[in-house]
């Protein structure tokens, strides 16, 4: 191998060693996210969240539905006039849904 090829290959190498390292996720947001979900209404198809980000749900039907976060086994029930409410920390990275049992989907919460 000539010398030049030998110069640009570490300078290659080189280069590739010295890039900034990224973080590994981004920083929590300061506050919660906080949603109200209705199960006889309708509701935004996606939220997004942080990484590490506390998340509050509030989630109201007229009929009793158990309400289940997929993915954090987040569990609540929600009763004609007592809505369920469910405190967690999004702690991992992901699509999860939020549905009222036994098939309503309620939100797909996307945590990055």
């Amino acid at each position: 191998m000539s010398p030049v090829i030998r110069v640009l290959l570490a300078l290659l190498v080189l280069a590739g060693c010295s890039s900034a390292p990224q973080p590994a996720s981004p920083p929590a947001p300061d506050g919660p996210l906080v949603l109200e979900l209705s199960v006889d209404q309708a509701s935004p198809q996606r939220v997004e969240a942080v990484r590490g980000q506390a998340v509050e749900l509030t989630v109201t039907s007229d009929e009793p539905v158990d309400v289940h976060v997929h993915g954090f086994d987040v569990l609540g029930r929600a009763e004609s006039g007592t809505p369920a409410v469910l405190k967690f920390t999004a702690d991992r990275t992901g699509t999860f849904d939020v549905e009222a049992h036994p098939d309503t989907l309620l939100v797909q919460l996307v945590v990055r």
